[in-house]
Parts: structure tokens; sequence; C-alpha cells
């Protein structure tokens, strides 16, 4: 089982990001899903040894020039993610992933569209914002499926879904 933690639009909250690597320290991959994601270089005693794959977000000097790609892709025991910040900014005629991550909202999200499942992860941007608690996603992964948890801040588990094959 590969352990992934799921983060989005932390815009500069290194108290919040701090704490959401810290309870997931097993995390093998981290995921950041724009806004700030220059964030994690602040973090190498919490990032180190671990794979790290981000986007940008829309107001990023490297997002705005296209010298910093917008999309990424990461596969996993089989499984294909794609990360991006604002979903509009995926082709239409793009090969389907398995899952698709996004931020932007800061709303905590999961859905399923076609054989595609979408995830936004939520926002470590402030206690409140747009009227959420922060959020974060832990994605466990094996060859057969994919745990999905939503945490708070604290690291507890505020709701549970799963991908299978």
């Amino acid at each position: 089982m590969k352990k992934i933690i799921v983060l989005s639009d932390t815009h500069g909250n290194q108290l919040l990001l701090r704490k959401a690597l810290q309870n997931e320290k097993d995390a093998t991959v981290i995921f950041h899903l724009g806004d700030y994601y220059e964030d994690l270089e602040d973090n190498f005693d919490l990032t180190e040894n671990k794979t790290v794959v981000k986007v940008p977000g829309i107001f990023h000097g490297g997002y705005l020039n296209k010298t910093i790609p917008a999309i990424q892709t990461f596969a996993i025991d089989g499984w294909n993610f794609l990360l991006v910040h604002n979903l509009d900014d995926v082709p239409r005629k793009l090969i389907k992933p398995d899952l698709t991550l996004f931020g932007h909202t800061h709303n905590r999200t999961f859905y399923q569209r076609g054989n595609v499942y979408f995830l936004n992860p939520g926002h470590l941007k402030n206690a409140q914002d747009k009227g959420r608690k922060p959020s974060y996603s832990v994605l466990e992964v094996t060859a057969d499926s994919i745990a999905v948890g939503f945490k708070n801040e604290d690291g507890k588990i505020i709701a549970n879904e799963t991908i299978k094959r």
C-alpha cells in the first residue's frame, strides 16, 4: 500500500500545512494542487525522501506565462492520477485518468463522472475560508482500490470514500 497526502490552497499558512504534514509522516507521496505550492519548499524536514508532485495556482507567474505546467500526471500501482488546480484547465479530449485531483474552490469534494473520480481536498488557508473549515485528503492506494480519507487540521477523519477496480 502507498499512502499519498493531498493538499491544496495553503496560501502561505505554514501552521496548517506543517500540521497536516506532521499528521501524515508515513505518507510517501505528496500532491500539492496549487495556490502557494512553494509553501512546501519551507518544509524540507517534512518532505525529505518523499515524492512531491505539484501544480501552480491560476495567479502563479509560472502558470500565467506557461513555464510551469498546469497539469501533472502520476501513476501508482496501475492507477492514473491527474493533478490540476482549476478543472477548467483540463482539455475535454484528454485521456481519462482514474482520479482527477483539483483545488481552487476550497470546497472538499468527491464525486464520480462516468469512469473518472474527482477529488478536491479542501483548503489549508485559514481556520475558516469561504465558510469552510480546513481539510486535506489521504489516499491509501493498492492495486485493487483507493481508500480516500478527508481529514480535518487535527488529522481526524471527517469523511471516507472507496474507489474499487
